[in-house]
């Protein structure tokens, strides 16, 4: 039983390692991890990657999940808006803009589904849920604000991020 486990942990280790290469990292490297939980559920396991170098914004990074549970997609977006608002400098303007990019780019999903989102210092952010061709927005703005729901200072899941960042 320990074997099959361990089998288990290791394929699936390969998975996330091969996804991040098909990404263009050719040596991923985890910054951190977690999970986010809303009450008592967990709804996603969280990992950050780079490839190989210190996580910052000048330098490509991907966050993968792998979620707990099913989620629709009006969810996700709606869960975005807010996370949104609560970042300074972000203007209701962008957020309404926002919204469309989202529609575009958000699928629903289901348990065990794995999704990633890489931020590519040029401005760019790529999300990409398995079993689906990878969906490139070109706006700054946008990706620096989505992306910040999980790595930015004002975030709403403090210890989410330390965890990420790897100071947990």
């Amino acid at each position: 039983m320990k074997k099959l486990f361990a089998l288990i942990i290791l394929v699936s280790s390969i998975s996330w390692t091969s996804q991040a290469q098909q990404e263009g990292f050719q040596s991923p490297k985890l910054i951190g991890e977690g999970t986010l939980k809303v009450l008592m559920w967990e709804v996603y396991d969280l990992r950050l990657l780079t490839d190989g170098t210190p996580f910052s914004w000048n330098n490509k990074f991907m966050l993968e999940f792998d979620y707990s549970r099913e989620l629709k997609k009006e969810s996700v977006i709606d869960a975005s808006l807010k996370e949104f608002k609560l970042q300074p400098n972000v203007t209701d303007k962008e957020i309404e803009a926002w919204e469309e990019y989202l529609e575009q780019v958000i699928q629903p999903v289901q348990k065990g589904t794995k999704a990633s989102v890489m931020w590519v210092p040029e401005g760019q952010i790529v999300f990409d849920y398995e079993g689906s061709p990878p969906s490139t927005i070109e706006n700054e703005d946008f990706a620096r604000a989505f992306l910040s729901i999980w790595l930015g200072e004002k975030t709403s899941r403090p210890k989410l991020r330390s965890q990420l960042l790897g100071n947990s």
